[in-house]
């Protein structure tokens, strides 16, 4: 369905460089919709768009997050770096990059409520981290 984005979240650990999120439209076309060139731990936070973003139907988003786990990079809290794996604690590392949206029509909301959590149902069962990361959570438990 058609989409209206109001806002954009940005989450990741002190290894993390850069983050980017690109719109690629049906006509082919594109919007950047989040960059970050020098992440910094302290920006983990949600970014509202100052008017909504029309994401038409087939509408691709396309994220991507960079890290650094060398000496080089002054946020690294390991000196010297050492191995780092997913994990909650801030000296482990993940990233995500998400984006909050609205129905562009009122009627097409409950769609989209369905959709997004067949998708949350299935992520949490093929990706073993985000899997991980609900099992921790008292009651949001994924079911198949």
């Amino acid at each position: 369905i058609d989409v209206k984005a109001f806002n954009v979240g940005a989450h990741a650990h002190y290894l993390a460089k850069k983050m980017k999120l690109t719109a690629t439209f049906p006509d082919g076309a594109t919007k950047t919709l989040l960059q970050i060139d020098d992440w910094d731990f302290a920006w983990q936070d949600q970014y509202p768009f100052e008017e909504f973003v029309a994401l038409p139907k087939g509408t691709r988003l396309d994220g991507w997050i960079t890290y650094d786990n060398s000496s080089e990079n002054p946020r690294n809290p390991s000196n010297p770096p050492k191995r780092v794996t997913w994990g909650e604690q801030s000296t482990d590392e993940m990233g995500s990059v998400g984006l909050l949206v609205v129905a562009a029509r009122e009627d097409d909301m409950p769609t989209l409520q369905q959709v997004y959590a067949q998708h949350v149902r299935q992520a949490a069962m093929t990706r073993p981290g985000l899997r991980r990361l609900m099992m921790s959570m008292p009651g949001r438990q994924p079911q198949r």
